[in-house]
């Protein structure tokens, strides 16, 4: 990479940070955006999810060579030293090309400063190492509650969301072992396959073709859990982006799938057209969604805080708020308790979410259990996936942590739960 092209692809990675920090828009469409023209993707790509990873210790150690907070100084040298100090600790990156891409992208009136920081650095390595090996890893509020709910689990789901290289996982339509050869995977338990190497996904043979399509390993198992057979009819409701849609279709389940969020639903619809499936979407608010059929089985896979996803989606530890607990807790029980008036007696709801939080999983069950007398958990046990005897909890839902399991670590966090309608 030369200097200029790697000016431009560092004030692509400004840009992008300034959106996600700033603006609270999300990484993924933040990345598309701004780095969609960009021929250097993949730097801009590691570089921005290295920072937005270890972003907490990053600013704590760099509030050590300040006189006031990093957050208070203006975009341009904020966002320099972040990239400066993120290239010397994180990707070794060669001292000159740290120091001198960053001071160019300070702004005149900061280069000095910006300079004088990184070289700092850079001559007391070993201190400032230190420092930031030593510093909080993630924003307090969540660290205060991930310490309280998993105290002998916390260090390692850390560890796990600070993997600069996260695996990717693919489910596919038919003839998995095919794709395990064509894809250079590796086939784990519960028939998902991870990726050995990234690259570009849409490069990769068989994508643009629909014979398989990126879903996480934790985000696969509720529907295995939910034992669905051919030509079954099955509500999805909160569907988009549509991965446990596909993998339901591609049992030959006759599924109809229904979302509120326009542009969710074009990723949707983009999804299932890539993919050859027929499928059936409504845009409607669930809340709001009339009709006098009653289904034997519903997937419900509720909005959350994402905090199970973070090591493939940093922004979220930025992006979400303790405070926004209170009302995304509110909107998942008014989507349960609509959901279970649509389901018959004797049927099923598989109730999920990519979250960490015990309030949005095990709490939020265990009410609803409490207050619907005609509902009862269906207990999720070994038979039915494969490798996952430590999440299956003596309550008899799931509770993925990203490091859990016998043979697979490194995976989106889940909590998973099938209730019956007893009468």
């Amino acid at each position: 990479m030369s200097d200029r092209s790697g000016i431009k692809s560092r004030k692509v990675i400004t840009n992008i940070l300034y959106e996600i920090l700033d603006k609270s828009n999300s990484f993924e469409s933040s990345f598309e955006k701004l780095a969609k023209d960009s021929d250097d993707k993949a730097f801009i790509y590691m570089l921005t999810s290295s920072i937005l990873r270890y972003l907490t210790q990053i600013d704590f150690t760099l509030d050590k060579l300040l006189k006031k907070s990093i957050k208070k100084l203006p975009t341009q040298p904020k966002m320099a030293l972040r990239l400066g100090l993120a290239q010397l600790f994180l990707l070794n990156t060669p001292q000159h090309a740290a120091v001198n891409t960053s001071v160019e992208l300070a702004g005149k009136k900061w280069k000095g400063l910006v300079n004088a920081i990184l070289r700092e650095i850079i001559r007391k390595d070993e201190k400032y190492r230190n420092i930031f090996e030593n510093a909080p890893k993630i924003p307090d509020w969540l660290l205060r509650r991930w310490q309280n709910n998993w105290p002998n689990d916390y260090l390692k789901i850390i560890k796990c969301f600070q993997e600069l290289h996260p695996h990717i996982d693919v489910a596919v339509k038919k003839d998995i072992k095919k794709w395990k050869v064509e894809l250079d995977a590796d086939l784990l338990p519960n028939n998902v396959l991870r990726l050995k190497q990234s690259g570009i996904i849409k490069d990769m043979p068989g994508y643009s073709e629909g014979n398989w399509w990126v879903q996480d390993y934790s985000s696969q198992i509720p529907v295995k859990i939910f034992s669905i057979a051919k030509d079954e009819e099955v509500l999805d409701l909160c569907a988009s982006p549509g991965g446990k849609t596909a993998q339901m279709l591609s049992i030959g389940a006759k599924v109809l799938s229904i979302d509120k969020n326009k542009k969710r639903i074009e990723k949707f619809k983009n999804n299932m057209e890539r993919l050859n499936f027929n499928y059936e979407i409504l845009q409607t608010d669930i809340l709001e969604f009339e009709t006098d059929r009653k289904w034997n089985k519903i997937l419900l896979d509720v909005p959350c805080t994402s905090t199970g996803t973070i090591r493939k989606n940093p922004d979220i530890l930025y992006s979400k708020k303790e405070a926004d607990l209170t009302s995304i807790i509110a909107i998942q029980k008014k989507l349960l308790e609509k959901s279970w008036s649509l389901l018959g007696k004797g049927g099923k709801l598989l109730y999920c979410n990519c979250s960490l939080e015990e309030e949005e999983g095990e709490l939020q069950i265990s009410n609803f259990l409490k207050n619907q007398k005609d509902a009862k958990i269906e207990k999720i046990s070994n038979r039915e996936i494969k490798d996952m005897d430590q999440s299956i909890c003596k309550e008899g839902w799931i509770r993925i942590l990203p490091h859990n399991d016998n043979l697979v670590e490194n995976k989106d966090g889940f909590f998973i739960a099938c209730l019956k309608k007893v009468s």
